[in-house]
């Protein structure tokens, strides 16, 4: 499936990113073409970005290091702000997804 290369591209860049001492900065794609997000932002254990929602809905997904994955609420039309925080943890991946 699409997301799930999408979502080992971004672990994969997580992880390149945090062993050469960086911050991986993956933007995920939207799903659907029903939603877009800009203004992508990360540090080591929380990430956020804008995110539009023309239609249907959306929601961000952040996993952590300590096996926990974190669902954000679904919103609908509107611009919000999506993000996760994995507190002293940091970030495996980070992605959106949108239905309907």
């Amino acid at each position: 499936m699409k997301h799930d290369a999408l979502r080992r591209a971004a672990l994969a860049t997580a992880t390149a990113g945090l062993l050469l001492g960086g911050v991986a900065t993956a933007a995920p794609a939207s799903a659907a073409g029903n939603y877009s997000c800009t203004g992508w932002t990360q540090k080591v254990n929380t990430w956020s970005a804008v995110c539009t929602v023309r239609s249907g809905q959306a929601r961000s997904i952040t996993e952590c290091s300590n096996g926990k994955t974190i669902y954000g609420k679904w919103v609908g039309r509107g611009k919000w702000k999506f993000g996760g925080d994995c507190g002293r943890y940091f970030i495996v991946a980070q992605d959106t997804r949108g239905r309907g």
